[in-house]
């Protein structure tokens, strides 16, 4: 048997934590494949008690050396398992549904506990499994392929269908869902009839509409998000407690009829006449389904979202993108230009609430194009945390990481933990013969996906027996139980703002190094209030504001931090 470094526990310990096993449970799943997985979602967990996993394969499948292939598909082929907390695989059920090109689109459904997926099928009769169908002849059909929490009863829900053989763009449509009902986006280049009897007629080349659907999946209300484009794409929804945001991806001009707004991409901002596309994304923001504001970010050159858990990331008032910038610049909604280090690398995008770039941090490695992946994963209310995944060295924040040299490969997980604009290192861990990429993180527990590298044999992580695979391609859903990760505090090298609530009108900010400015923002980005001290404490007269929440951003000589503050006076 092969003695296999613990994968976490070991570089805790060096930090001097205990080992602390508390309530969580250790498990692992083999999934085994005979040629080819195509794609594994992130963990999607429905109240904490059970987890789903999608898995899109291209033959034939197996879990804890079980087979689970029920259809002959050539292609999307579709595994979805529910395991328990102690890793048994509860239910499973084996369909037919495409691949996600942009989006997530295999979605929790909180009415039911279940899973929903949106799919559209083109003058065929598609068949999801052997009980289920979709009659799409001569028209196109939009949907819903609804799933219980049992993995037993399925059902598809029309959103709306085409006539005349007219055909629509799939793959791209995405949907989100509540308890009391969803929302959808759909791009529409013909005439589309609705379940509710009304209908979408585009106006433009592409419209992109979002619907919103009751209990039942029936179209309650339809919204036209943007228009005039010829090319675009989604990338997915993120639902935060300032609003519903769309994101879209296009390379040419763009309109947001709500907002008046008509974008261009960075490119042809910047050379006008010249004919040039870049791949910008407009972000469109809604409010109690009515559309509030509209953003673009400006990415001249291919700009692909890569973040493991989530494309795109909302916590302390600060939308975060991890992306690969296949070229050098990107620009906020104002234009303004940053710059990472050496072009063709991944980085950290960081956007205030009016998606003003506050920060853009690129991971360089000595390659010519970067293979540093990024995940993201809450910790706390006001932090969370970031994982970058990587088999060679790289530089991120100043320092350098490099992965163990011996005679096996060895894979590196760097754990960084964020508030605001700043990232702090927190700690890392390697892993000898596998790849090990993060799935869930908290204080209690890890979960990963461990895929071994080629022609390399794994057989225990963390003192844990892994079960052995039907196929010889394979990876594994891997829990261990950790000590709590919070206990690193990290606090004190923040600068501190109080009183917080200001009763008083005078805000005093102290911090370890001079503090090179302040900039006062209410939550929607305007600026109010701006100095630069440069000194390490400093005191702010606030009193003619009006009561509300507040950005407080400071800059230090290494760093910047933004935190939250209430005006009461």
């Amino acid at each position: 048997m092969l003695k296999i470094k613990n994968i976490i526990l070991i570089a805790l310990c060096l930090l001097g934590h205990p080992i602390i096993f508390g309530q969580c449970q250790q498990y692992n799943l083999n999934i085994s494949y005979d040629k080819q997985a195509m794609h594994v979602t992130p963990e999607l967990s429905h109240n904490g008690a059970f987890t789903y996993k999608g898995i899109w394969y291209t033959d034939s499948i197996a879990v804890d050396q079980k087979k689970y292939t029920r259809n002959t598909s050539p292609a999307y082929k579709c595994l979805i398992i529910k395991y328990n907390n102690s890793g048994d695989v509860v239910a499973q059920i084996d369909l037919i549904l495409p691949f996600p090109i942009t989006n997530p689109n295999l979605r929790l459904d909180p009415s039911n506990g279940g899973l929903a997926y949106a799919l559209t099928a083109h003058n065929q009769i598609y068949k999801i499994n052997n009980s289920l169908s979709v009659d799409a002849t001569n028209k196109s059909v939009i949907g819903i392929v609804r799933i219980d929490s049992n993995l037993s009863s399925l059902q598809f829900v029309k959103i709306g269908e085409t006539t005349n053989k007219q055909r629509i763009w799939q793959g791209e449509n995405d949907i989100y869902c509540t308890k009391t009902g969803a929302t959808m986006l759909m791009i529409v280049d013909k005439p589309v009839y609705l379940n509710n009897g009304d209908s979408i007629k585009p106006s433009s080349v592409i419209d992109v509409y979002s619907l919103q659907l009751d209990n039942k999946f029936n179209v309650t209300k339809k919204n036209l998000l943007a228009q005039n484009s010829s090319n675009v794409r989604t990338y997915g929804m993120l639902n935060t407690p300032i609003g519903f945001y769309y994101f879209i991806k296009y390379s040419a001009n763009i309109t947001v009829p709500s907002t008046k707004q008509t974008y261009s991409n960075a490119l042809r901002k910047l050379l006008p006449g010249s004919g040039f596309d870049g791949y910008d994304f407009l972000v469109i923001k809604e409010v109690n389904n009515r559309v509030e504001s509209s953003y673009t970010i400006g990415c001249p050159s291919t700009v692909e979202p890569i973040g493991m858990a989530s494309r795109l990331f909302y916590a302390n008032e600060r939308f975060y993108f991890p992306h690969n910038n296949a070229g050098q610049s990107m620009y906020d909604n104002k234009m303004r230009q940053f710059l990472t280090s050496k072009p063709e690398r991944n980085a950290l995008a960081i956007f205030d609430t009016a998606f003003r770039l506050t920060n853009l941090k690129a991971f360089d490695d000595k390659s010519e194009y970067t293979s540093v992946r990024t995940g993201f994963f809450a910790s706390s209310p006001n932090e969370f945390t970031l994982t970058a995944s990587t088999d060679s060295a790289f530089t991120f924040n100043g320092s350098s990481y490099t992965p163990q040299k011996k005679a096996n490969p060895t894979f590196m997980n760097v754990i960084y933990s964020v508030k605001g604009d700043s990232i702090y290192y927190k700690w890392s861990q390697q892993t000898e013969n596998y790849m090990c990429f993060f799935s869930d993180l908290s204080g209690q527990s890890a979960t990963f996906n461990l895929y071994p590298y080629p022609g390399k044999v794994v057989t225990s992580v963390n003192n844990m027996t892994l079960k052995k695979p039907l196929y010889k391609e394979h990876f594994w859903i891997t829990k261990i139980c950790l000590p709590d990760l919070r206990s690193q505090d990290i606090e004190t090298t923040l600068p501190r703002c109080y009183p917080n609530p200001l009763t008083q009108g005078v805000l005093q900010v102290d911090a370890t190094q001079p503090i090179q400015s302040i900039v006062v923002m209410t939550m929607q980005g305007q600026v109010v209030f701006e100095q630069s001290p440069n000194a390490a404490k400093t005191a702010i007269d606030l009193k003619y504001l009006p009561v509300g929440n507040y950005l407080v951003k400071t800059q230090l000589t290494n760093q910047s931090n933004t935190q939250k503050i209430i005006v009461q006076n």
